[in-house]
Parts: structure tokens; sequence; C-alpha cells
């Protein structure tokens, strides 16, 4: 009884663990319908049509069971677009013979957990290569091509990236700690975790994917995370910076334009200069944060929702029309300063005003 027992648990787990083959390569399909790559170890998943389909969380799974066909459809057009390429597995013996020849070329290779510690790789092209887990702790890559690169966990202490070509690249988790990204172009890049003290000095992330995907969280709440980073006219143009933190962080001269900054924790943080025409603050923290001098407050969104005192952010009053009647002194009454507004600083107002 006991053997049968034995051989019934053995077979039960071997087809458990067959059906963990997932379709769309065991990324997660809602991630995928909403335009993510998020790779699962399809732990969580649902049988559709004979088919198996992996998700990232529970609530991307319930997202999915509402509606399968529709969602499994988007899932399919962006996988056709985005699928992950395949790419050769080289031993350590052979990334160093590539690295030291001339025409160093690792593009297409997976380099993933090989140590590259300390090494020269700024005459190397690594387009869509994996890093995956790679040792790059003070690895020089300065302007080193890097597009569709994947850094999901590598060691990037202390590693030069300055104007490094990262567009597209995704960077999930990696061990970051005096990182320097300066002059580095990162725009679509995907970037997610504890950056720590980063630098990224007039680096372009337009269009960045460093907001907290709610749906996929297969490794906990993973986000956008930095205390004390140095974003110094960095261009986040139309970036998704939803729940991001820049605590501390130097964000002067910073062009946010259309920037969705939703939650993010922007306390203490520098905006001396910044553009925020168009952005959205909706629920941001910004206790201690300097607005000073910055762009486009009045046309900031979700301003009236801010948490916290910051500084030189009252939106500045509307100028009167050219045609309108002189006043007199006598006549003239206090200018009535924005809702929030005083000397200087706003207010929060933690509640949205009711619908009229």
């Amino acid at each position: 009884m006991r053997i049968l027992s034995i051989a019934t648990a053995t077979l039960l787990s071997l087809f458990s663990t067959l059906a963990l083959a997932g379709e769309f390569g065991d990324h997660c399909t809602t991630g995928l319908s909403g335009g993510r790559l998020v790779k699962t170890k399809c732990d969580i998943n649902e049988a559709f049509e004979g088919k198996t389909y992996c998700f990232g969380s529970e609530e991307a799974r319930a997202a999915f069971q509402k509606n399968p066909g529709e969602i499994i459809a988007k899932a399919a057009a962006f996988w056709a677009k985005n699928a992950e390429p395949e790419r050769e597995k080289i031993s350590q013996e052979q990334a160093n013979a590539i690295i030291q020849s001339k025409n160093c070329d690792l593009s297409g290779k997976d380099v993933g957990y090989l140590d590259l510690k300390g090494m020269d790789l700024r005459h190397c092209t690594a387009v869509n290569t994996s890093f995956f887990g790679a040792d790059l702790r003070g690895a020089r890559l300065s302007g080193t091509n890097l597009q569709r690169a994947y850094l999901n966990l590598a060691r990037l202490e202390g590693t030069d990236l300055t104007n490094a070509d990262l567009r597209d690249a995704i960077i999930f988790a990696a061990i970051f700690d005096k990182t320097d990204f300066s002059g580095a172009n990162l725009s679509n890049a995907r970037i997610m975790g504890n950056l720590g003290n980063v630098k990224m000095v007039g680096a372009n992330l337009t269009h960045g994917r460093l907001g907290m995907d709610f749906g996929n969280q297969t490794m906990g709440q993973v986000k956008f995370d930095t205390v004390g980073g140095n974003f110094a006219n960095a261009n986040f143009e139309n970036a998704d910076l939803q729940v991001a933190s820049f605590r501390f962080a130097d964000l002067s001269g910073a062009n946010l334009k259309n920037a969705k900054l939703y939650r993010s924790d922007l306390i203490q943080a520098n905006l001396e200069g910044a553009n925020l025409s168009g952005a959205d603050l909706t629920d941001a923290e910004v206790d201690g944060a300097s607005f000073k001098q910055a762009q486009g407050l009045e046309s900031i969104k979700g301003f009236a929702t801010v948490k916290g005192k910051c500084a030189d952010c009252a939106p500045p009053a509307t100028a009167p029309p050219a045609t309108a009647p002189t006043t007199t002194l006598a006549e003239a009454k206090p200018a009535i300063m924005p809702p929030g507004a005083r000397d200087g600083q706003f207010v929060c107002i933690t509640h949205r005003p009711k619908a009229e």
C-alpha cells in the first residue's frame, strides 16, 4: 500500500511538472496582453482550450478568467512582435576569448552567471545579450552598444555604463551600488529594483518603463527605488514612473514632461528647474521636495491630491488679460492664490473635490 502511495505521488508530481510548460514561453499571459514581458515559473497557471497559460500573480489569473479569449488574442499579438529571441549559451572560456578579441561581439549570446568582474568591454557589441545574474562589478561598458540587453539579477556595483546604448534593455532586480549611467540612452528601457545611489546625470529615459507593474509581481513588490540618486538633467519625458521612489534624489533640471508619477515618492527630492509640464502627480508624496523655478507647475495633473508640504510649488497666478481695465491702488484687492497655496508653498489636499 505504501509503495502504491509513493508511486501515485511520484506520478502526480510528474504531471504537475509537465503542466508547467506554458504558452508564450511561460510569460504572464495577462502581462503580455498589456504589452509587458514578465517571465514566470508558471506555478500560477490556468488551462484553457487544452493549453496552459502562466501568470505572475493570482490577480493576473483572475483578470484572465474574466475574458480569456480577448486576453489571449492580445497576448499573442504582442508576443509575435516581442518574443524573446533565442540566445546562444557560451562558457566562461568562450566569453573570455570573444572579449579578448579585437572585434568583440557578444550579440545574441547568453553569458548568464559568468564572471565579467572588472573587465573592459568598451570595444564590445552586446546587442540582445543576456547578462542574467552575471558579475559585472567594476566592469567598463562606457559607450557599449547594449540594445535590448537582458541584465536581470546582474551585479552592477561600480559598473561604468556612461554613454552606453541601453535602448529597450531590461534591468530587473539587479544589484546596484554607485552604478554610473550618466549620458546613457535608456529610452524605453524597463528598470525595476533598488538602485540606491545610482547616477543617471543627463541620461535619456524617454518612454522609460520604470513604473510598478501592479498585476505582475512574481517576486513581491518590486519597484524603481532610489535613495539619493543623481538624475540631474535626465530626460524622463513620457516615462512611466508610477510608485517609483526618488526620495532625496537630485532631479534638478530634469525633463519630466508628461511623465506618470502617480503615487511616486518625491520626499526631500530636488526638482529645481525641472520641467513638469503635463506630468501626473496624483497622490504623490512631496513632503520637503523643492520645486524652485520648476516649469509647468500650472499644468500638473493631480497636484491637488499630493501629500506633504513642498517648497516653491505653488502654481503661478494667472496674469490678467491685456485688455483688462486698469485698477487704482485703492480699488486693488489681494491676489487670489491657487487652492492649497501659502507663502510660496503648497499644502496638500488629501481628498478629491466632489463632482458637481
